[in-house]
């Protein structure tokens, strides 16, 4: 081992983490309103996706009232 490796096995280099500077409140909020409105958005395909299963699943079933029901 050389006198450098020495050195740098007892004090690591510094990755610089102190360098960057912090999230704004600003972008904080605009990242989770965008979550907020990536999980609801998920959240209604998600609700037409079972919708459609189960209009598939009546249809195969041959069913005759799979349709949504209309009262005059």
């Amino acid at each position: 081992m050389s006198s450098r490796d020495d050195e740098l096995s007892r004090n690591p280099p510094d990755r610089g983490d102190g360098d960057t500077p912090p999230i704004s409140n600003r972008r904080l909020a605009m990242y989770v309103v965008a979550l907020v409105i990536a999980l609801v958005l998920g959240y209604l395909f998600l609700s037409k996706l079972v919708d459609i299963s189960q209009e598939e699943d009546c249809a195969l079933a041959h069913r005759r009232n799979c349709g949504a029901s209309t009262n005059p």
